[in-house]
């Protein structure tokens, strides 16, 4: 499979979940992308306002559950409406970024989160499916498909443009190895540039990352319910059914917000490498020396992170600080539970 190929598909995929706008050079196909976009966020706002208007008073505390569940599918929907708006409103500032990055490379590892969404789209069709045969809301489910199939696949682009950064860095590091004292120059403007595209990456998708982050407390308080509904058999219809949704939702989430963590953290490495390898290089003369003390102190001052609107960084250190605040979570919530009984 081409690199090419591969990036017209992944682009149609996400165009087709309105998490990005055409790339026509034809202004009707660009118009009519956006048109798209506008008519997705349109019927997701429709979608949340009837869920507002038809909530009803929970008298019976064990409704409460049920009704929690649906208010984060609801979150779904009002996360997805954002990205698209975040796509409509930035698409001339990806338009270009893309311009600037080469194309997508079939790596293994791309082709195993290619595969793992295609299963989570047959799994989710088959599970609305399954669903509908039962209570009879195949439009509902769908569209829930639709929303929670875009919210995760964001995970999937932030995760194909940091490869392709992550192709630029490596063929730095390349360079470095053969290059002269004339090479310094532009090895220097090359790493600004590959600093400005890190920055850049970072304020478009910062904002939807911190929504998709946000999201996975919701998806650990759907595992809560779970386990209320499943206690309260009696009292709220359970299914196997429910436990397999309840592992859709968590499990696809919690393995992109590691493959994404992964690979930005591997790319701050390369940076560190390049410093490195910066470091073992001894100048033959005081300008080569000179070169490369002001090429080192450049990537000192102007590091590449992935920061989420400035509040952390994506790496696994943050992915471990998620990890340990969701288990801390889950101890307070079960010693709620205790103490209820």
């Amino acid at each position: 499979m081409s690199a090419d190929w591969l990036d017209r598909c992944l682009g149609g995929y996400f165009q087709l979940l309105a998490l990005r706008c055409s790339y026509s050079k034809r202004r009707a196909g660009r118009l009519l992308s956006n048109l798209y976009l506008m008519l997705v966020i349109l019927d997701l706002v429709v979608q949340m306002r009837s869920y507002a208007h038809g909530e009803e008073p929970m008298v019976d505390r064990m409704l409460f559950f049920p009704k929690a569940i649906q208010a984060v599918n609801v979150f779904y929907k009002l996360v997805h409406a954002l990205i698209a708006l975040f796509a409509l409103v930035g698409c001339q500032r990806e338009r270009r970024l893309l311009q600037q990055l080469p194309p997508t490379h079939a790596t293994p590892g791309i082709y195993r989160q290619v595969a793992l969404e295609f299963l989570m789209v047959v799994y989710a069709l088959w599970i609305s499916f399954f669903d509908s045969l039962n209570a009879g809301q195949i439009l509902e489910n769908l569209r829930y498909v639709f929303s929670s199939q875009a919210v995760r696949a964001r995970y999937l682009q932030m995760l194909l443009l940091v490869g392709r950064l992550q192709a630029q860095l490596e063929q730095l590091q390349r360079q470095l190895i053969d290059c002269s004292l004339d090479d310094y120059q532009q090895l220097r403007s090359s790493y600004a540039h590959l600093a400005r595209l890190c920055r850049s990456l970072s304020q478009l998708y910062g904002p939807s990352l911190l929504l998709l982050n946000v999201l996975v407390l919701g998806d650990c308080l759907i595992v809560c319910n779970v386990y209320f509904m499943v206690e309260h058999l009696e009292a709220v219809p359970a299914t196997w059914l429910v436990l397999w949704q309840a592992v859709y939702i968590v499990v696809p989430t919690l393995v992109k917000i590691w493959t994404v963590c992964a690979a930005c953290d591997r790319f701050v490495m390369g940076s560190k490498i390049l410093r490195q390898q910066l470091s073992d290089r001894r100048g033959r003369t005081s300008e080569e020396r000179s070169q490369i003390e002001e090429f080192v102190l450049q990537i000192m001052q102007d590091t590449l992170q992935f920061n989420v609107c400035g509040i952390y960084h994506l790496n696994l250190q943050t992915l471990a600080s998620m990890f340990f605040f969701i288990l801390e979570v889950l101890v307070i919530f079960l010693q709620f539970v205790s103490v209820i009984r």
